[in-house]
């Protein structure tokens, strides 16, 4: 059968045609990077979103990998074959660190679409940067994770209070001795100190959702102040960290909860420092330090190794510091004391 030259030039222009609209389609999806692999994992186009997002331009990615987008493939749960091997069947979905062309990081959400029916020809890749969100919903599991400890704090807290209110009830109304109701209020003033740390610690611990620009010098004095090391034997001494995005309120009590554990569990004339990191800052004591077998243990709630402590210090600066999405550890100082680095934090200048 003859063809029309007419006809076949009709045909190549319409596919023409068709791929521009797909490549403008593409082009147009600024907030996602959509871009094409062949069978084996290939790049084959790279186009500009893809380009913006990874800040790889074309000759660095088409015939390479797709991988080689990936921070680090042999920490997924799953290799990249096995993930082109589902898309065979259908669309699949990963979500895993992705690396910048400069070596930055961020969390990516990668969806795969086989191309054509029955064997693919290839596959559709379309990758979105979904940091914020990934951060906000580990902020939800690190509250879903407090809000269980406060169920187990209360459970087990308070039923020894409840016990001796019980007890003492049933003596008071048996002897009619006033000794009774003084052991009463007593416990009951106990359980709503407890009730009222508790509350502190779960306010606290709402996620922070408008962080202001804040100065860390002025929050850091304001905190010292606040904590009796001004007027203790204790020393502060501040190297500069800059502005940070933060709840200032709440970055004022992260510190006094500091300042205070550092100033009550040192031994005589304390100095403490405070500075930046490459990634948050420090404070750090020359103090006793903390026994490396306790170290696992100290954020959490209750524990205390002071006799009249509450337990609630350094849960609360752990609280605070995940309300903000930043994490915490202790170590030791170089004179041996307690080191507590938070890291995570956002500078500003």
């Amino acid at each position: 059968m003859d063809t029309d030259p007419a006809d076949s030039s009709s045909d190549q222009q319409t596919a023409h045609s068709g791929d521009s609209v797909s490549e403008r389609l593409i082009e147009g999806l600024s907030s996602h990077a959509v871009f094409m692999l062949d069978t084996d994992g290939i790049i084959t186009t790279w186009p500009e979103p893809a380009a913006s997002l990874y800040s790889y331009d074309r000759d660095a990615t088409v015939g390479r990998h797709v991988d080689m987008l990936f921070a680090d493939p042999e920490e997924m749960e799953t290799t990249v074959e096995s993930l082109l091997t589902e898309a065979a069947d259908g669309p699949v979905e990963t979500q895993h660190w992705h690396r910048q062309a400069d070596g930055a990081v961020f969390w990516a959400t990668l969806s795969l679409s086989p191309l054509g029916d029955g064997d693919p020809e290839g596959f559709v890749a379309v990758s979105q940067d979904t940091t914020e969100k990934h951060q906000y919903d580990k902020m939800l599991e690190r509250q879903n994770d407090r809000l269980k400890e406060f169920t187990d704090i209360l459970a087990h807290d308070l039923q020894s209070p409840l016990s001796v209110i019980s007890s003492r009830v049933q003596l008071a109304r048996e002897t009619g001795d006033e000794e009774h109701l003084d052991a009463l209020e007593e416990t009951s003033d106990r359980m709503a100190r407890l009730v009222e740390d508790l509350l502190r610690v779960a306010r606290q611990g709402n996620v922070v959702t408008d962080p202001e620009t804040t100065d860390v010098q002025a929050v850091v004095d304001t905190a010292w102040e606040g904590s009796g090391g001004a007027t203790r034997r204790a020393t502060l001494h501040y190297e500069d960290i800059g502005a940070v995005s933060a709840d200032a309120d709440r970055l004022i009590e992260l510190f006094e909860n500091l300042f205070q554990n550092t100033v009550e569990h040192g031994d005589g004339t304390v100095i403490v420092r405070v500075g930046p990191l490459d990634d948050g800052f420090y404070v750090e004591d020359d103090g006793p330090g903390i026994a490396a077998e306790i170290k696992d243990d100290v954020f959490d709630h209750g524990f205390t190794t002071a006799e009249d402590g509450s337990g609630y210090g350094l849960s609360i600066v752990r609280t605070i510091a995940g309300a903000h999405g930043w994490d915490i550890l202790v170590t030791d100082s170089d004179t041996g004391g307690a080191r507590f680095e938070v890291t995570g934090v956002e500078f500003l200048d």
